[in-house]
């Protein structure tokens, strides 16, 4: 979520312009946190189809 972004962006500008080298995680996590930001749907149907998907946990709608 917004904690794992913030993360993300940080240690990418703790690594300058390595933070977007692949020879580096930090770019793969960026990438992998961003995703949900952009997606057009809601930060609560992204959470819902984790839940259910994942966690094998009921539909909450």
């Amino acid at each position: 979520g917004e904690a794992g972004f913030d993360a993300c962006q940080q240690a990418v500008m703790t690594h300058g312009g390595f933070g977007y080298a692949k020879e580096y995680h930090v770019e793969r996590y960026l990438r992998e946190v961003i995703v949900p930001r952009i997606a057009p749907i809601s930060p609560q149907l992204a959470l819902s189809f984790i839940a259910e998907r994942v966690l094998d946990l009921p539909k909450s709608y």
